[in-house]
């Protein structure tokens, strides 16, 4: 076998289990997956020494606030760092100023992301009450999924109430793509936030004021809507293990639902960060150790199907107002460089959860929910040559002052964390994008994905 790059003496995570051996890239695909490589001609051999090869994690929610206000992320920035924490391909939400709400507006995202985006790249498309008579457009332009959130979203995206769900969701069934939902009752966080506004802001009393029951009471209507239209759901960011129970029992009874958790709800709780104050806020919320805990065993049983990072980097001060009103800070966190070797730590490495299956959780579970299966979200001959190289035995402390996203603020709950893994090296379509601290590829070397199932027309 000729080849043009063989990564020899690695520990390959495969859908099926682990193989000893090595990996063979020609162009920019798998070309072999070997136990023995001893008549393979490459043109650049390297030893991962025992490292681990995984699939290039595909980050299903992070935040680049392009078009926007910029001097948070931005593609160029935010795909760096999501590089060097083993991300390939990321899924950027609609949420931005303006919102991805149709052909004019998705041009503006779809430029910025194909100059500056170093990995591959796929767009969510916005389903807002005043643009459901776009969906179809937005579809035919590629977008991946159409999000919604069920409370007020600030002034750039219009919420959707309980009729505008069911709408919407009506709109992406017609083409049977994904509708996913920010869900929280509005109704609820209005009313309960009322109750807390006048006392000190702090995480317990965040949590109180965006209490559990107004996420699961937003998780019941989806389901419900998605039951009654028939289309396919998609959960962002949960946070409670109670909503993984609903979503579980909807399954049972036919519903097409997939969800997303973050790592700062399963690595995060609002006991263990209480001190980062505002720089741990997060919507919805960070709940108790004893519900954190809980959701891991949903993240076992297979009922929690990927991650999303949420990545929203802000500044101090968007976490700190001018006038000392901790309650207008602005909702976010960073994580897009530490999401896969802090979860890799906890998962694997203390909780003894399979490397396959892991592996699912970060990439490939995503890929098929989204289309991009099978050319992405594996290791097998033929697909896109898109993994990291993890040395599963390097331990190192965190800082966003050498991260190489936008914002280095140094105040978010992950800072000083000490992560025993780490990402070596990120390769995507068979070329080294991040390799030991370097950022090795040009801006736009990303491309935009569309779903495999718009490619071939179903």
């Amino acid at each position: 076998m000729n080849t043009d790059l063989l990564i020899k003496n690695a520990q390959i995570v495969s859908e099926d289990g682990i193989v000893e051996g090595s990996l063979a890239v020609t162009g920019e695909t798998i070309a072999a997956v070997l136990r023995k490589d001893d008549n393979v001609n490459a043109k650049k051999v390297i030893d991962a020494g025992g490292m681990l090869i995984l699939p290039g994690a595909i980050d299903t929610h992070p935040h680049f606030f392009e078009p926007g206000p910029t001097y948070r992320e931005d593609f160029l920035h935010g795909t760096r760092a999501a590089a060097s924490g083993g991300f390939t391909t990321i899924l950027d939400m609609p949420n931005t100023a303006p919102p991805v709400r149709d052909e004019e507006t998705f041009g503006i995202k779809y430029k910025a992301a194909s100059e500056n985006s170093l990995i591959d790249f796929a767009l969510w498309g916005s389903a807002m009450p005043t643009n459901i008579s776009k969906i179809n457009r937005l579809h035919e332009l590629g977008c991946i999924a159409f999000k919604a959130f069920t409370l007020d979203a600030g002034p750039d995206f219009d919420f959707s109430g309980d009729f505008a769900q069911i709408e919407a969701m009506r709109a992406v069934k017609e083409f049977n793509g994904i509708y996913g939902a920010h869900a929280e009752n509005g109704d609820i966080v209005k009313n309960s936030t009322a109750l807390y506004r006048d006392k000190p802001w702090n995480l317990d009393t965040h949590e109180k004021a965006r209490p559990y029951y107004a996420e699961l009471s937003a998780i019941n209507s989806l389901l419900l809507y998605a039951k009654i239209t028939g289309c396919r759901l998609h959960i962002c960011h949960m946070s409670i293990p109670e909503g993984a129970e609903l979503i579980k029992i909807a399954r049972e009874n036919g519903v097409d639902v997939t969800v997303e958790t973050c790592p700062h709800y399963l690595l995060l709780n609002k006991e263990s960060a209480g001190k980062a104050g505002t720089f741990a806020m997060i919507n919805p919320p960070l709940r108790s150790k004893e519900r954190m805990e809980k959701m891991w065993d949903y993240v076992k049983d297979g009922t929690i199907d990927y991650i999303g990072t949420d990545h929203a980097p802000y500044t101090v001060p968007d976490k700190l107002p001018e006038d000392g009103d901790l309650w207008k800070a602005n909702a976010g966190a960073p994580s897009i460089d530490i999401a896969v070797p802090a979860l890799f730590e906890e998962a694997v490495i203390n909780r003894k959860m399979p490397l396959n299956k892991f592996s699912a959780l970060i990439s490939t579970n995503a890929a098929k929910r989204f289309g991009l299966y099978p050319k992405k979200g594996r290791i097998a001959p033929g697909v896109d040559a898109d993994f990291m190289i993890l040395d599963a035995d390097d331990p190192w402390v965190y800082t966003r002052a050498e991260s190489f996203s936008k914002t280095k603020v140094t105040r978010f709950a992950y800072e000083g964390r000490r992560v025993a893994c780490k990402v070596r090296a990120t390769y995507l379509r068979g070329q080294a994008v991040f390799t030991d601290g370097k950022i090795m590829q040009e801006p736009g070397y990303g491309r935009f994905l569309r779903s495999e199932k718009l490619k071939n027309g179903l």
